[in-house]
């Protein structure tokens, strides 16, 4: 007779639900890993800007060359406060994802850990039971 957890449908479930949250564990890492990117790359570009503009204000250059370079640095300083938020939401949601994602593991392990020691038990049990039948065959043929 072999081991059959009874909650094996349930472990079988849980294990599922963990996996659709390790996806979407990924999908928000991968959210933040790209929204982190875009605002590396945006901060990379205002860093060349200012140099630029740094460069045009020791050159002797026009005023409306200046003006458009400073509005551009504005554009882009908005651009790298809405990247921020986003970012940030982004790593909201991959912590809020992460500790989902370990509430399952955690409640996972909980049930394999029951069914191991309900294994173990059982296997216990059926060694006892058949050190006992062995006994009884012994008992038998010493009778005979």
């Amino acid at each position: 007779m072999a081991f059959q957890f009874k909650l094996e449908k349930v472990l079988m479930l849980k294990e599922k639900e963990k996996e659709s949250f390790e996806e979407e564990y990924r999908q928000s890492v991968q959210a933040f890993e790209q929204a982190a990117s875009e605002l590396y790359s945006l901060l990379k570009r205002k860093e060349e800007i200012e140099e630029h503009a740094d460069s045009q204000f020791h050159a002797k250059l026009y005023v409306n060359e200046l003006q458009s370079t400073q509005r551009f640095l504005l554009s882009v300083e908005k651009k790298i406060l809405l990247l921020q938020k986003k970012v940030q939401t982004a790593r909201e949601q991959m912590a809020f994802a992460q500790e989902k994602l370990m509430y399952k593991a955690v409640e996972v392990k909980k049930y394999e850990t029951l069914k191991s020691k309900q294994c173990s038990e059982f296997t216990a049990l059926q060694l006892v039971n058949e050190n006992k039948q062995n006994d009884e065959f012994s008992v038998l043929r010493y009778a005979r």
